[in-house]
């Protein structure tokens, strides 16, 4: 059964854009629902239709978009979890078969939280994907998993205490870094989002293995969602300097970068 679902918008290019969704407000209101019952799979597949970041994609239109959707473990599962099963290796041969039949030269992966965290998994698994642009991801998903639903976690871990570990250790796996990595690594994040601390150790140990990365961390007081939504003028620059390949039009203003 195929695991990549999404929407392709094709404008004549060889760059595609990877947009990883990140949880919009109406399905993480209806994870309780599903656990009991009570929101069926078809609601939530029609939530999965309201994809984000089309703003960007009508204010670039000179790359292609893959915007892939996350309807996983009944309501989603950072594109890896799927009721207890590991799906990446699945999900990413496909999208290594979609970017080879369209013969794209450059591709940029992209997304906010449990997106970011998505972008960020398969650009280090996926030998063609170029760019990463992880916004506020979450490292140790079983972690967040805790924090946003505890009482609903076994719709993503199936009540295996070995499964969700796997789950939580999953960017310090070694079967991840065996490749020889070249993809460019962007981050950001904020002082104040839940995973801050996380993501800057997470840098200290992509070293280790020889990978740089360089991130962005914005210095005010927003948190997580905020981080994100209040400030898309700098993410949008970002993302068309990595289309364009590198050249800076953003301005630091309250972001500080570490290489």
């Amino acid at each position: 059964m195929t695991v990549l679902h999404g929407m392709h918008l094709q404008n004549g290019s060889d760059i595609l854009v990877l947009v990883f969704q990140n949880a919009a407000k109406p399905l993480n209101d209806a994870i309780h629902g599903v656990f009991l019952n009570e929101i069926n799979q078809e609601q939530i597949a029609e939530m999965h239709e309201r994809y984000t970041w089309m703003k960007f994609s009508k204010r670039v239109q000179t790359v292609d978009y893959l915007f892939i959707k996350d309807h996983f473990s009944s309501v989603y599962g950072w594109y890896f979890v799927d009721h207890g099963k590991m799906i990446h290796e699945k999900l990413n041969q496909e999208l290594t078969e979609f970017i080879q039949k369209h013969g794209y030269k450059k591709v940029i992966a992209f997304g906010s939280s449990k997106g970011g965290t998505g972008a960020l998994l398969y650009g280090l698994l996926n030998p063609y994907i170029t760019d990463v642009f992880s916004l506020v991801p979450q490292i140790y998903v079983a972690d967040f998993i805790n924090t946003l639903c505890p009482k609903e976690k076994s719709l993503f871990f199936a009540e295996d205490e070995r499964f969700e570990n796997q789950v939580n250790q999953i960017f310090y796996s070694p079967s991840i870094y065996q490749a020889n990595l070249k993809c460019n690594l962007n981050f950001y994040t904020g002082l104040n989002d839940i995973q801050f601390d996380a993501l800057v150790q997470y840098r200290f140990f992509l070293q280790e293995q020889g990978v740089k990365s360089q991130l962005f961390i914005n210095r005010s007081e927003e948190r997580h969602t905020r981080l994100v939504n209040q400030y898309t003028p700098f993410i949008f620059a970002v993302l068309e300097d990595l289309i364009k390949g590198g050249r800076k039009t953003y301005r630091k203003n309250k972001y500080s970068s570490r290489n």
